[in-house]
Order: structure tokens, then C-alpha cells, then sequence
């Protein structure tokens, strides 16, 4: 994973224009030898690049691939989750991977000693935005994570560096997705500080639960600064508070109930309640969660919306 030689020059113009920074080859189009046995997109790694050493980098198996069905431009970037005596989930990060024989102690992370392993980003974007097309098998679900933070970070965070977070976005994504289509998700501000870094990981999978032979393409990534360009969703929203074992979503038109779903998550990142939006008021009292700062998002295809909440 090789950092483009233009990226502080094209960092310094974006910082002044209005499009804000954005992240390095999101659309894919350049690709290197970063001595795997297949080329990755520049600025972006794989679990064959990991910090495991070349015993644990040279049994992982090849769980991402250049393919020439993009969105836009020459290509896209194909995950598969691939089984091995585990399954290994089909992921890429723009920081790096630390991987053990165990895949539960995995994680990824921003080296922020080495451009090689981080990416350097100090605006405060709105959202962000990919367009997907995703194959799954049974009920898999793909996840993009986007973590906004200072000095340290990692996805899940480790009890040092989580009082780094900036903000947070995750996009699940679930269903035969066959034609190109864009998700977009807020991010969530747990400071008003400015981020130093972003951290981003994108899955074919939902994490160490990924099933074999699910595959995901993604294309053309974008961090967005007009709050107003979410998507229509932002606009019926803005008021999700707790109440009891009740969570309100006091202003989502019915309209907007259909085919929707509702995911509660904690700060590390983990869907710890999940279920259909069917009217709006959504009891979580078998969920049994503890008092805390969590993350709510409402998602159907194409729409996404996340609010913090703090549940007691």
C-alpha cells in the first residue's frame, strides 16, 4: 500500500474547496504490486499486508480482486469471503490489519508513524457515500466502517484508544443488490474536536460471522460536507430519543416504514439489537442493554440514517 506522491498537494487544495477532503483512490482505479500474489488498489490493504508476519500473510487466503464492472472509470474492487479451517471475511482497509491465528483478535488500524498506514483527514464531513452491488449467501450482510478519530485508532477499538473517536458511520448492507446502487449514512460526532485520521473498512461479510461465497463490489467512495445531500431520509428525521425500553422515532412518516429496519449499536461498533421498523415506536425490552451512548440507524435500500441516543 503506497501513498500517491500528489496526496499533500491534492490534500491542501481540497482543504479550500468546497467538496472538502476526500478519500485517497476511492474509486479504485490504481492498483500496485504490494508483493501479495495479486496487485491491491493503491491506499488500501488487505489481510495479506497485514502486521502478522509472512507465515500468518502467506496462509491468508486472496479475499479481494480487481474487476472490470465499475460504477464508473475502468474498474471496482471485488470482496469474497473465502473458506479456509474459518472463514476468512473478504475486507480491505485503507489502514492496516493485525491478524492472529485467532480471527476474533483481528482488528484494523492507523499507524500514524507511517503514511504507509494511515490516512490523514481533518475535516468534519457530513456523511459518506459508495455505491455497492452485492451477491450474499443466506442472510450475510456486507459493512462499510468509517471511523473519524485523533492519534490512535482502531475498528473494533481497544480501551485505550476509543476516547480518540471523533465520529463513526457504518452502512449494512443486505439483500441481492444486482444493479449499482448508492448508500449514503451520517456520521455520528461524538466531539466537537477536528479528526487527524480516517480509518475506513469495507466487507463482503458481517465481520468473524461472514458466510463463504458472499461477494460485494465497491465503487466510488465519497465523503460528503452538505448535510442537505444525505438523502431524503435526513429531512423526516432529526428527533430519535429513548424512553424506558422504547426507542421514538418521532418524526419518520409512515411512508418511510416500509421495508425498513432499525439497528442499535454500541461504541465499539457491534449491532447489539436489530429488527423490522413497523411503527414509531420500537420496543427494545428483550434486548436487555445496558446504560450507555449508543448508535441508532434506520436503513432500507438506498436510505440510511444513523442518530446517537442514550439509553438508560
Amino acid at each position: 500500500m503506497k501513498k500517491v506522491l500528489l496526496y499533500n498537494m491534492m490534500a491542501f487544495f481540497l482543504a479550500f474547496n468546497l467538496i472538502g477532503q476526500q478519500v485517497q483512490n476511492p474509486g479504485f482505479e490504481n492498483w500496485e504490486d504490494a508483493g501479495t500474489v495479486i496487485d491491491e488498489p493503491v491506499n488500501w490493504s488487505s489481510i495479506k499486508t497485514s502486521d502478522g508476519g509472512d507465515l500468518i500473510n502467506g496462509f491468508a487466503p486472496v479475499v479481494w480482486g480487481q474487476s472490470n464492472d465499475a460504477h464508473s472509470g475502468n474498474y471496482s474492487v471485488e470482496l469474497t469471503n473465502v473458506q479456509t479451517i474459518v472463514v476468512a471475511t473478504g475486507t480491505l482497509t485503507n489502514g492496516r490489519f493485525h491478524a492472529e491465528v485467532d480471527p476474533e483478535a483481528g482488528f484494523a488500524y492507523t499507524n500514524p508513524d507511517d503514511e504507509q498506514w494511515h490516512t490523514v483527514l481533518t475535516d468534519r464531513p457530513d456523511s459518506v457515500a459508495i455505491w455497492v452491488k452485492y451477491s450474499p449467501i443466506g442472510s450475510d450482510t456486507a459493512q462499510v466502517k468509517a471511523l473519524l478519530h485523533m492519534g490512535d485508532g482502531s475498528l473494533p477499538p481497544t480501551p485505550e484508544n476509543q476516547a480518540n473517536w471523533i465520529a463513526f458511520a457504518q452502512i449494512n448492507i443486505t439483500g441481492t443488490i444486482d444493479t449499482w446502487t448508492r448508500f449514503v449514512v451520517p456520521f455520528s460526532y461524538f466531539s466537537t474536536d477536528d479528526p487527524e485520521y480516517i480509518l475506513i473498512i469495507l466487507t463482503a461479510g458481517a465481520g468473524t460471522q461472514a458466510i463463504p461465497e458472499s461477494k460485494v463490489w465497491y465503487d466510488d467512495m465519497e465523503l460528503i460536507y452538505n448535510p442537505q445531500s444525505v438523502n431524503e431520509m435526513q429531512d423526516n428525521l432529526g428527533l430519535i430519543y429513548a424512553a424506558g425500553n422504547s426507542i421514538y422515532l418521532g418524526k419518520l412518516p409512515a411512508s418511510k416504514l416500509d421495508d425498513s429496519r432499525i439497528d442499535i449499536l454500541n461504541l465499539n461498533g457491534s449491532v447489539v439489537f436489530s429488527a423490522s421498523v413497523t411503527s414509531n415506536i420500537v420496543n427494545t425490552e428483550l434486548a436487555q442493554l445496558s446504560q450507555g451512548v449508543y448508535l441508532v440507524r434506520i436503513y432500507r435500500r438506498e436510505i440510511n440514517y444513523s442518530e446517537k441516543i442514550y439509553l438508560k
